[in-house]
């Protein structure tokens, strides 16, 4: 089968090599070139290139089952698995910067016999009859007898063929950098992220390949304290102020090795295949990745789904094309609209806590806050823990609302440590 794969980012390209070892010619379509002779590599058009990336236990265990090549090339060149404390085996995370990781899955595709890859940009999907032909590529049509949409937040290719986008925007904005921990220092490295919702924004500390690590500050996108904390001396003065970045903001043991990035235009969105549940946008069409889900990156949730979502595919494209399109729906809307939903409803309440808005316990009640009256509650662990970890879904946490409901009538709020949002912007100077 002649097989389109329409962007190369990490779950387009783990799909085509999948699809090439099941016996598909396929071409891969993306609009970057890819590295430059010296290595470097700014990925063309794809915002989040170079942010943080969570590549949890649910992406590992996928790959290794379908390409342990793959695993095996990312530790070789740098990348390191967490495991869960006192349980040996069991992977939580891959913990590796983006670049590396595509560089290695656009590495082994270009290997693959049955796989071409062709730098260009997909004007249109060509389609008649209700079955998908191939796409115009650069003004060229390319033939296929299937095609699969893997392409990025801001592509709208297919969309005349599909239903509404659900959701939007998250109303968030993060800021970061990445820093090398120095040869005599200790690297951050913990099986987990670590978290923390301050009074008017969050931050993260995020663990990466090769002793790096990224900080991050995660604020309303219409702060006016973003102008300040985007430059290299504010988010310096601001992260160094936050009790939970300082320690990795440190200079003395953290050499920042990119200038600060902002990340904008987040969104939570969810798509159906196409016009409605289980009917197919055309016969042989079929999208994964951010086509179908976006969601706030900060909580690393995406790619847990995705690739399991591309899985899917893999395991069952060589059936009936409008069985495999209700399959993915079916998924999606059994492992994915779950969390979008989740995703929108705590990321609406954590915006307007950052306004200043008061939490009230009659609000539908936003996962986070039921995780940080958790703490302290090992009670609760066998809840929180596979919700946390992604081995059970948002509605596992039905069973703590009402006692978490009850708990904010009494009087608790969730803890907000560190200095507020206007006192970043005017931290002490950086020594």
């Amino acid at each position: 089968m002649k097989t389109l794969v329409i962007g190369a980012g990490p779950v387009g390209t783990f799909t085509a090599i999948g699809l090439a070892r099941r016996g598909h010619d396929v071409t891969v379509v993306d609009r970057d070139p890819g590295p430059d002779a010296d290595g470097a590599w700014r990925r063309v058009g794809v915002m989040q290139g170079e942010a943080p990336h969570a590549w949890r236990g649910h992406v590992v265990r996928t790959i290794l089952e379908e390409m342990p090549d793959v695993v095996d090339r990312l530790i070789a060149q740098g990348a390191r698995l967490g495991e869960m404390p006192g349980m040996p085996g069991l992977v939580t995370a891959m913990f590796a910067r983006r670049p590396l990781v595509e560089r290695v899955l656009r590495e082994v595709a270009q290997a693959e016999p049955r796989l071409r890859w062709r730098t260009g940009h997909a004007d249109h999907l060509l389609a008649d009859d209700a079955r998908v032909r191939g796409a115009v590529v650069d003004d060229d049509p390319v033939g296929a007898d299937a095609v699969i949409v893997a392409t990025g937040r801001g592509s709208h290719l297919g969309d005349e063929l599909r239903g509404p986008v659900q959701g939007g925007s998250c109303g968030t904005s993060y800021l970061f950098r990445t820093f090398r921990t120095r040869p005599d220092a200790a690297a951050y490295d913990a099986p987990f992220p670590s978290f923390v919702t301050g009074p008017d924004y969050a931050s993260l500390v995020m663990p990466a390949d090769d002793r790096t690590h990224h900080v991050l500050l995660i604020c309303p996108s219409d702060a006016d304290e973003i102008g300040v904390l985007r430059t290299e001396d504010g988010f310096m003065r601001a992260v160094r102020s936050v009790p939970h970045t300082a320690p990795w903001a440190d200079t003395a043991a953290h050499e920042p090795i990119t200038p600060v990035r902002v990340g904008t235009n987040l969104t939570n969105t969810y798509r159906l295949q196409g016009p409605a549940l289980g009917l197919p946008p055309a016969a042989g069409l079929f999208f994964l990745g951010d086509s179908v889900c976006t969601l706030n990156p900060a909580n690393g949730r995406s790619l847990a789904l995705h690739v399991p979502h591309a899985k899917v595919l893999l395991d069952h494209i060589d059936g009936d094309g409008t069985d495999l399109s209700l399959l993915l729906d079916q998924w999606a809307e059994e492992h994915i609209r779950p969390w979008w939903a989740d995703h929108v409803r705590t990321d609406g309440s954590l915006l307007r806590r950052f306004h200043g808005e008061p939490l009230s316990p009659d609000e539908p009640l936003p996962s986070d806050v039921i995780l940080a009256a958790g703490e302290g509650r090992p009670d609760w662990m066998p809840v929180i823990g596979p919700f946390s970890g992604m081995f059970a879904g948002p509605a596992v946490l039905d069973q703590l609302r009402e006692p978490v409901r009850q708990m904010l009538r009494e009087g608790w709020r969730p803890p907000t440590p560190g200095p507020a949002r206007a006192e970043l912007a005017v931290a002490a100077p950086v020594g």
